[in-house]
């Protein structure tokens, strides 16, 4: 009898985490979607872009665009706005970036490091060196990063990446 409740509430449990997964998008090609080598490629230069300093990243938005990140769909949701208007706010006068810290600065990185684009998809793979907080200043590691977007019609979608939400730095500690 025990056995049969517990095997009852396993597959309930697995029942409910099917429903959850069937309800989450992810992020794959439109269905039905194909795509010439021509397409692709105009897809990468797109967002290879973006990576650009000089280039107006608000000009490669649509108005559509949707956005994962959850440092930016909070901000969005603090101010009241959509994740197009906060894309606008984030990237119009081209700033970017935190600038150069003080103390060693890290080895350059490769922004564009792998770029692979499938349909309407394309993801670029971030080669970054990070300060190694369990080393002396200056003793650093490599560390890799994404960003994937969706493209419609030579616009900027959609957009996922790792970010996360970080806690406040401690009192009297700079972030």
């Amino acid at each position: 009898m025990k056995r049969n409740l517990i095997l009852s509430g396993c597959a309930l449990m697995l029942a409910g985490a099917t429903a959850l997964v069937a309800q989450q998008q992810p992020a794959n090609p439109t269905p039905g979607c194909s795509a010439t080598p021509a397409q692709l490629a105009a897809n990468k230069k797109l967002v290879m872009s973006f990576f650009d300093p000089a280039v107006d990243r608000v000009s490669l938005a649509d108005p559509s665009y949707k956005q994962h990140n959850p440092v930016f769909k909070k901000r969005g949701a603090d101010k009241g706005i959509s994740d197009y208007e906060e894309y606008k706010a984030a990237f119009s006068g081209g700033g970017r970036g935190r600038g150069a810290g003080n103390g060693p600065q890290p080895p350059q990185g490769n922004p564009l490091e792998v770029v692979t684009a499938e349909c309407d998809i394309v993801t670029v793979v971030h080669k970054n060196y990070r300060q190694d907080p369990t080393a002396e200043a200056g003793k650093f590691y490599e560390v890799f990063t994404f960003d994937t977007f969706r493209v419609k019609d030579g616009k900027l979608v959609e957009h996922w990446d790792g970010a996360v939400i970080n806690p406040p730095a401690p009192a009297g500690r700079a972030q």
